[in-house]
């Protein structure tokens, strides 16, 4: 059977446009945010290191720490080349979303325990349903909850471990246009996959304090494996025509189906530097393991003749290096400035970008400012400008045919939280 044919009725890829390169959502951490996440892993004030370097509760007090992103895309998809009937109008598919995350610490025998709630990948997009794109993905959906459990502990005068134990949930759909015009048909419907999963995943750390009075931090986050269970439901009747078979009928109704989502692991290097008694430099350093997301593999039990089919559907993501550089100056009377730079590669490549994640090269430019109240509660506020270079997409949807596009892309995100000492 003609795995493209197949594919038209039952790929589908898991995950939509998000905010950072691929599908990853850093924004986890409001002050870190302000520095465009340079020194995030050597911080040692915030009970977000909870996500981004346990280590760095090691010797913190208990603490409340909370924040809310809010993410205000502008994302442009044209098509360039019409299929049939479908349009090629301009598409604006991601509309305003939020972010939030909350984290703890609480000073625990010989160090720190520390828990945190946060949404590292996630987001939505939506296409007109006669958008040529749909033949690929035209409403999609992904969500995924991580909730960490770290301990941190300081093992001698200058150095800190920590690890946190992450439990992560994971809901997807993702919802397409089946045209079997494209492949000899005259009927047009609808597939859509939902599923959930949930898996464990790990983060341990370490920083080191300097002569020089900076902090090094390394974290490590192992990579996850989802195994995606749900359903494929059909919208109406559809002929599936098969070389030397003839149309197969495939019902509409709810199909057994599921499938992988392989998120990436990252390691990060971080450095705060001081410079002064006033200012610190921060620079971080991280490489994601995007290749580990090669392809979608997906499963539906038909039923009948059909029988379960697998349907294989290229991704070949690459594996990222990311960097980021920022300055943070405390101004006295509680007030601390801080900004920086974050240049994101994407993991996509022209050939298999999908119209979910219609990817590109990302800058990053940041500012943060920070006020501590006498009561020591400290407010955090960040600004996001991130630029995307355009992106083209050439999506094969069956032989030789081919959905093509450009997308135009720029994010403004607005960050506020608080940072609140507990007795």
């Amino acid at each position: 059977m003609n795995r493209k044919v197949i594919g038209l009725a039952v790929a589908l890829a898991f995950v939509p446009s998000a905010h950072s390169a691929g599908f990853y959502l850093k924004e986890q951490s409001i002050v870190s945010q302000g520095a465009a996440f340079a020194g995030a892993g050597a911080r040692t004030d915030a009970a977000s290191s909870v996500y981004f370097n346990p280590a760095g509760i090691a010797n913190m007090d208990s603490q409340f720490e909370g924040g809310v992103h809010l993410l205000m895309p502008d994302q442009t998809v044209t098509g360039t080349q019409a299929i049939g009937a479908l349009s090629t109008s301009a598409q604006d598919p991601l509309k305003n979303s939020t972010i939030p995350n909350v984290y703890y610490t609480r000073p625990l025998g010989d160090g720190v325990f520390g828990f945190g709630i946060s949404a590292p990948f996630g987001s939505k997009n939506e296409y007109d349903d006669n958008f040529i794109g749909a033949l690929d993905s035209y409403k999609t959906k992904l969500k995924t909850v991580d909730y960490s459990f770290a301990y941190g502990t300081q093992i001698n005068e200058d150095v800190r471990l920590g690890a946190s134990l992450v439990y992560q949930t994971a809901d997807i759909e993702q919802r397409k246009l089946v045209s079997s015009v494209l492949i000899g048909g005259s009927s047009t419907s609808t597939a859509t996959l939902k599923g959930d999963s949930k898996e464990f995943g790990l983060t341990v750390g370490m920083q080191i304090d300097l002569d020089s009075g900076g902090v090094l931090g390394v974290t490590y986050k192992r990579a996850t494996k989802h195994d995606i269970e749900g359903t494929n439901t059909i919208s109406a009747d559809f002929g599936l025509p098969v070389p030397g078979v003839g149309a197969i009928p495939i019902a509409a109704g709810t199909y057994n189906a599921g499938g992988e989502l392989n998120l990436p692991s990252m390691l990060s290097i971080s450095l705060i530097s001081p410079i002064s008694d006033s200012t610190d430099l921060m620079f971080d350093v991280t490489r994601y393991g995007w290749s580990s997301y090669d392809k979608l593999a997906v499963t539906t039990d038909w039923g009948g003749l059909l029988g379960s089919q697998v349907n294989e559907s290229a991704q070949n993501y690459s594996d990222t290096t990311a960097f980021s550089v920022g300055a943070e100056h405390d101004y006295g009377n509680g007030y601390v400035a801080r900004a920086g730079i974050h240049l994101d590669p994407t993991p996509t490549n022209d050939t298999d970008r999908s119209y979910s994640t219609p990817d590109g090269d990302r800058t990053w430019l940041a500012f943060g400012i920070s006020k501590t109240m006498d009561t020591g509660t400290v407010w955090d506020l960040a600004y996001t400008r991130i630029q995307v270079d355009d992106s083209n997409l050439n999506r094969e949807v069956t032989d030789g045919v081919f959905a093509q596009a450009t997308a135009e892309s720029t994010f403004n995100i607005i960050s506020v939280g608080v940072r609140v000492p507990l007795k």
